[in-house]
């Protein structure tokens, strides 16, 4: 008889314990990643209208529809592999990744590129070296997930300088195959050029069409496309059509058919992508924002250890800001953590540079996270400023106590030599991505 009571309640515990673990399961089946992408400012190649506000749309989007969400903006090839490679290193244990692109992009031999920011595709072997093959994307994310979506909203025009155009395939992308449980939508049909933006719109047709679609209860991601394909041809009169190709082993919905519509409006923080960096201060959000910098020149000075999707506060926030100030030139003072008139001068110099009205003078998170994602001499101009005003003082009453020692006594002394200062090492920290889940 005790071993009968014994048993039951070894079945019931691992029941308990069975129903316990399913929420954590269910969590960790169901998690869902974005790497987004928008180039536009392209140094050397056409510029574009709307990419960056393509992407941004898109983050904001899929971080409402459960995403974590990772945002590059105008960014080059070393910036975009070292967060491909931290992206890639979470895949494995996520149900479903999502990989979006706008920007110029091209094909050769058959095989899609796309195009960093700061390329500059003078002779034929750069196109195979200075951009980013789109199968390599693929198979990079896809590794052991379930299902990989891309879309890619490019080809707007051909980027091509006259000199290499010869070398790659005249107008549009190739048909794409990423094997099985992969499903990829362009914006145009193979071989066709896409429009960047119609009359008065931010985004491109496809874009718009995505965004005014992608949130609809119960619509699964062909009937998505369908809609997307018709809002596309109706704005072009028929000049574009988005094409798609699936090989999903499962039906994929952005919200099921069966999703609880939370009351609360408070599920997740408030969160709004800003345009420019240039124009206010992005609050602390869930999606990770790389950008807006050009090419590469975030990852100047960037260590292999420090290049993190997450990064952490430091401990004493104030000595954290002065750091920022420091390494990005509007600071001329010791950084000691001791937050006064010094501090908010150098965080005035700082609006200044950025020609923005002065915002937030205090350390807070806000302000920190900004600072991170500023290149280095963003406000060289104002840090000498700065300084040349702090060394006035000094040297001025330095010569006006040496003047009266001279005239006080007779005796020549040998100036006096001053003791050798020992300059403390200066820490700088660069990280090209904040994310707050």
């Amino acid at each position: 008889m005790f071993d009968r009571l014994g048993h039951f309640f070894r079945l019931c515990l691992f029941g308990i314990l069975t129903l316990a673990l399913l929420p954590a399961a269910a969590e960790a089946a169901g998690r869902k990643l974005a790497l987004v992408v928008g180039n536009q400012a392209y140094t050397v190649l056409p510029g574009l209208n709307t990419p960056v506000e393509d992407a941004q749309g898109v983050s904001n989007a899929l971080r409402n529809l459960g995403f974590e969400v990772t945002l590059l903006t105008d960014v080059g090839p070393a910036v975009f592999q070292a967060v491909l490679g931290t992206f890639t290193a979470q895949v494995d244990e996520t149900d479903t990744v999502l990989f979006f692109y706008a920007g110029h992009a091209f094909q050769k031999d058959g095989v899609n590129h796309l195009v960093p920011v700061n390329a500059r595709l003078a002779d034929a072997k750069a196109l195979d070296t200075e951009t980013w093959r789109l199968d390599d994307i693929a198979k990079a994310l896809k590794g052991k997930t379930n299902q990989l979506l891309l879309f890619v909203d490019a080809c707007r025009d051909n980027p091509l300088p006259e000199a290499v155009r010869s070398a790659a395939e005249a107008g549009g992308l190739a048909q794409f195959d990423g094997g099985a449980g992969t499903y990829v939508a362009f914006a145009t049909a193979p071989g066709q050029v896409a429009w960047d933006k119609t009359e008065g719109a931010v985004n491109s047709p496809f874009t718009a069409a995505l965004l005014a679609h992608i949130a609809k209860p119960g619509q699964n991601i062909s009937d998505l496309m369908i809609a997307v394909r018709n809002d596309v041809e109706t704005a072009t009169s028929g000049k574009q059509t988005p094409w798609e190709q699936s090989s999903l082993r499962e039906q994929f919905f952005f919200v099921p058919p069966v999703a609880e519509v939370a009351a609360a409006e408070d599920v997740l923080p408030a969160f709004e992508v800003v345009a420019d960096q240039s124009t206010a201060l992005a609050p602390p959000g869930g999606i990770a924002v790389i950008g807006q910098g050009v090419g590469d020149d975030q990852l100047a000075s960037l260590e292999s250890d420090t290049r993190s999707l997450n990064a952490a506060l430091p401990e004493n926030l104030a000595l954290g800001v002065q750091t920022e100030l420091d390494r990005i030139g509007c600071y001329g003072m010791r950084v000691d953590g001791d937050w006064g008139n010094g501090s908010r001068r150098a965080m005035t110099a700082y609006y200044e540079a950025k020609k923005v009205p002065p915002g937030e003078l205090e350390p807070s998170e806000a302000v920190y996270r900004t600072l991170l994602a500023e290149p280095e001499k963003t406000c060289e101009k104002a840090a000498v400023a700065v300084k040349s005003a702090t060394k006035t003082t000094p040297k001025a009453t330095t010569k006006k106590s040496t003047t009266k020692k001279v005239a006080a006594t007779t005796t020549k002394k040998k100036p006096a030599v001053a003791a050798p200062v020992k300059k403390k090492p200066t820490c700088k920290f660069m990280v090209i991505a904040v994310v707050c889940s």
